[in-house]
């Protein structure tokens, strides 16, 4: 339960964030107003640039001659190849040809201006980054390429052979022309690179077909020598021929070992048929070796004559292979296709890209007025003045006597505010001050403050007039003297008329006036004045003087109240000289004025003299413009009628 009760305390407040906005608003729109109107300034001023872009169509392949594309190595249907495309479009190779051909050299925007800077160069400089520079060596070319690749701006589009190619200028004509040689130059440089390398290709091939036709003799030569060292015309028919041979042989063989087996059944071993069968037996058999040697010879001279044709035929295809590439690469050079063309031409802008004025101008309002409102906030939370009754309770910790309205000084008559009390167009202030008189006259019954200092922390808080009017509302029931207690700059006089330098206070003090003499007695508001009569040269020992405390012993026995006008505390001492004397002090803050830390410091002075404070009363209260603005008035006016804040 607790933590909810906390919770709800700290919850924010949104209606305070819209009352600090409210109340700053004419300024938050004035900043948003001038920097909107700066910015519009500048942005006008500026240079519009003109973007032109080109669109390039690259084929990996040429259709014509699809094996050509071999000798390049080029395998261009992976997007390395397109990413290859477009670092070679931003190379300084053909910027300086595109720099050459349209002689930017001599355009007005690529000339270096006298006095231009150069942030980058200026920082390299200062920490000694940049290049030393020979003696006659010239950067010209080389700041003119490092602005025109600044202005370069190339793209692939996705899942497509498209690559864009966008140049920025001042000069909407040069923006185009420029996209368009740049494509042109791109285009022109491979076909070049493609020509010079099938020239370099066919100029490898015909030596390596040198070499070819001379290995292709050589095995020929191999081939035709052995043939004719062993006398061969026709292996395979040779092969055949003996293979008969052969078969016949071991026929013979076979019909004399049946023979011979025949007659040694019937003869003995001596008789001459069976010694005539085996020796045809063994004649046979002599033979069928010999043909099988001879056989075997031929055999081993054919798997070499096999091994000397393979390389010939292997020769000669290798170098019917060269002597055909050699015959496409000669026909590429004449043909000079290239991989790429322009699909879509630049153009000249009609309308700059940049700057965007009116996004520029949009975004500076915006950024501004948010810039207002942040200081709107700052400057409120660095505000330490008192705008209500809870900035003087809880920021002070004294009671609060009342508010007072500002009131509205008519320039031909500055006096008037002196006795607004009586002035019926004023009668919220009227109905306030008394207001204040009922609280110091409740607040001290058994013991009445019978006399009262009002004093403030500087001066221009209006503490004469909260005097001049705290009297005229006193003497509405009882007798009343005003004195006008601030020696060093008195205002009492002329706020109420008087002439400056009449007698007064110090001609009492210093014995050289009557009483009489010195009293003024002012009709409309039935009071009695002491003005401060002529400024002594030391103030501050008159008042401290017993001849000043037996005028005012005196003056309490003959009135039923004293009030006290007594200079700033912040400014001097008097009033802590006169503060032993009061019976209550009044302090009066101006309000949305005087400083926190002013206040405080002159009420711990005040406390550190143990000054018996009857509380605060905020002056110049605007209570119009804090309904406005939300501050809260504590309900002072309504609470008695007074709606009207005029």
């Amino acid at each position: 339960m607790e933590n909810s009760n906390r919770f709800i305390e700290e919850e924010i407040d949104l209606s305070q964030y819209w009352k600090v906005v409210n109340r700053r608003k004419w300024s938050i729109i004035a900043l948003a107003s001038l920097v909107t109107l700066l910015t519009i300034l500048i942005v006008y001023s500026l240079t519009p640039y003109y973007k032109a872009t080109s669109t390039l169509l690259i084929e990996p392949q040429q259709a014509k001659l699809p094996s050509i594309e071999e000798l390049y190595g080029m395998a261009g249907n992976d997007k390395q190849y397109y990413l290859t495309q477009l670092e070679l479009l931003k190379s300084r190779k053909l910027a300086e040809q595109v720099i050459a051909s349209l002689k930017l050299a001599e355009q007005p925007e690529f000339m270096p201006k006298e006095g231009d800077f150069n942030p980058v160069a200026s920082i390299k400089d200062w920490l000694g980054l940049s290049k030393e520079q020979g003696d006659g060596e010239d950067h010209s070319l080389d700041l003119l390429v490092e602005a025109f690749q600044g202005r370069l701006s190339a793209a692939l589009v996705k899942d497509t052979q498209l690559i864009t190619l966008t140049f920025e200028a001042e000069n909407p004509k040069l923006a185009a022309n420029v996209a368009n040689a740049l494509a042109n130059t791109y285009i022109e440089d491979q076909l070049s690179s493609r020509i010079e390398m099938t020239r370099q290709a066919s100029s490898w091939m015909e030596q390596r077909l040198t070499v070819l036709k001379l290995n292709l003799d050589q095995s020929e030569q191999s081939l035709q020598s052995y043939m004719e060292r062993h006398q061969l015309v026709d292996v395979k028919g040779v092969s055949t021929l003996t293979a008969q041979e052969l078969d016949e042989l071991t026929s013979q063989l076979v019909i004399a070992r049946a023979k011979y087996s025949e007659l040694g059944k019937r003869y003995g071993t001596k008789h001459p048929k069976l010694i005539a069968a085996l020796s045809e037996m063994r004649a046979a058999e002599q033979e069928l070796r010999r043909s099988k040697s001879k056989i075997q010879n031929i055999g081993r001279k054919e798997v070499k004559l096999r091994e000397l044709q393979r390389q010939v035929d292997s020769n000669r295809q290798l170098y019917d292979t060269f002597l055909s590439r050699l015959k496409e690469a000669n026909q590429a050079v004449d043909l000079q296709a290239s991989n790429a063309r322009i699909s879509d031409p630049a153009v000249a802008p009609i309308k700059p890209f940049k700057p965007k004025k009116s996004l520029i101008v949009a975004l500076a309002f915006f950024a501004s007025l948010m810039l207002g409102i942040l200081l709107a906030f700052l400057f409120e939370a660095l505000d330490k003045t008192f705008k209500s009754s809870a900035d003087i309770e809880d920021k002070l910790g004294q009671p609060m006597l009342g508010m007072l309205p500002l009131i509205k000084v008519n320039q031909k008559n500055r006096e008037a505010h002196a006795f607004a009390m009586l002035d019926e167009d004023q009668s919220t202030y009227a109905e306030a001050m008394r207001t204040i008189r009922t609280g110091l006259v409740l607040s001290s019954l058994d013991n009445p403050h019978k006399v009262i200092l009002v004093t403030s922390s500087v001066p221009g808080e209006g503490k004469t007039t909260v005097s001049t009017n705290l009297a005229t509302a006193m003497a509405k029931m009882e007798k009343v003297l005003l004195i006008g207690a601030d020696l060093r700059r008195p205002s009492m006089s002329k706020a109420l008329g008087l002439t400056h330098g009449q007698l007064g206070l110090t001609n009492i003090v210093a014995g050289t006036a009557e009483f009489k003499d010195c009293i003024h007695h002012l009709d409309e508001a039935n009071i009695d004045v002491l003005p401060c009569g002529q400024l002594p040269p030391n103030p501050l020992e008159l008042l401290s003087s017993e001849r000043f405390a037996k005028m005012i012993e005196l003056f309490e026995h003959s009135y039923d109240r004293i009030v006290i006008d007594s200079p700033p505390v912040q400014a001097v001492s008097d009033s802590l000289v006169l503060s032993k004397y009061a019976k209550a002090v009044v302090y009066v803050v101006e309000a949305d004025s005087t400083h926190e830390h002013l206040v405080k410091n002159g009420i711990k002075r005040l406390l550190q003299h143990e000054v018996p404070i009857a509380g605060i009363i905020l002056n110049k209260f605007d209570a119009e413009k804090s309904a406005k603005y939300g501050y809260d008035y504590g309900g002072y006016y309504d609470h008695y009628g007074y709606s009207d804040k005029s």
